[in-house]
């Protein structure tokens, strides 16, 4: 992958990182404690309440496994 496609990947992935209210409503309708998501995405529980908080916004892999999680918990809600 060229310097390009490598930035415009990056891109398209801030863009699906949901709003920090909506990050929490994810998590909460899915009946999952920070705790729990923490887990899943391999942080801890201060890191998913500073992301929910928007405070910090997860980098590398990490924001790939948020994406990931926070994807298939959309899906669980429209299921």
């Amino acid at each position: 992958m060229n310097v390009t496609e490598q930035v415009n990947a990056r891109i398209h992935v801030h863009r699906s990182l949901p709003e920090p209210a909506q990050r929490v409503a994810l998590r909460e309708n899915a009946g999952l404690t920070q705790k729990e998501l923490a887990e899943i995405v391999g942080v801890d529980r201060t890191a998913i309440a500073h992301w929910e908080a928007g405070r910090r916004t997860p980098d590398g892999k990490r924001l790939d496994k948020y994406i990931e999680a926070l994807t298939a918990l959309a899906l669980k809600g429209a299921a």
